[in-house]
């Protein structure tokens, strides 16, 4: 990942299941004799369930633009409950994320359901001060339980699980990154917002 590369991470619902979009900095950090990736969740917003899907486009086409991203960013996709279908929606507005599908058992899926919940417990995740979701993403993670289902899993658990998938693919996806030879170039300084929607920059 190039130095200030942002990720946008959005994880869809359908019918009674609500959509999150989270932008998230991968950073790295020394730790003792090794240097560690860490997570900055700049920013986080909840849409309704059944929120129209070109709405949803619209707001991250906003998020794409701000300044404070300089449109340097990934988009990742999570299409889990609705299938393939709204990717075309993106690529009609000349974007063209990349796309999650998470409806089996095999382990690199695994990884990414509890990639969040290891982060949080080692301290590698950190959220801007004045995120109006900020506690309850913490408490969806801890409580984060996916219950099996007849095919793999119920990702989202029998309970809201948008916020904890769309962070969790930002930071499984950043995570599985190859750093380069020289991580101190990309670490970068971090100053806390504040406010509904504060961002780290």
């Amino acid at each position: 990942m190039q130095p200030g590369r942002h990720i946008i991470s959005l994880s869809l619902g359908t019918g009674a299941e609500p959509s999150a979009v989270a932008v998230v900095d991968p950073r790295t950090e020394r730790e003792k004799q090794d240097w560690v990736n860490h997570f900055d969740v700049r920013h986080l917003e909840r849409f309704p369930a059944r929120h129209p899907i070109p709405a949803i486009v619209a707001s991250v086409e906003k998020l794409m633009s701000d300044k404070r991203l300089a449109k340097n960013c990934h988009l990742l996709l999570d299409i889990t409950l609705t299938g393939a279908t709204p990717i075309r929606v993106f690529e009609s507005r000349g974007l063209y994320p990349e796309t999650f599908n998470l409806t089996n058992t095999e382990s690199e899926e695994q990884d990414v359901l509890g990639v969040a919940q290891i982060v949080q417990q080692t301290n590698r995740l950190r959220l801007a001060k004045g995120l109006e979701l900020a506690s309850t993403l913490v408490d969806d993670i801890l409580s984060y339980d996916p219950k099996p289902a007849a095919h793999g899993l119920d990702l989202r658990g029998g309970r809201n699980g948008d916020l904890v998938l769309a962070v969790s693919v930002a930071l499984w996806w950043a995570d599985d990154l190859t750093w380069g030879d020289d991580p101190a170039d990309r670490v970068r300084s971090v100053h806390y917002g504040s406010g509904p929607g504060a961002w780290m920059g």
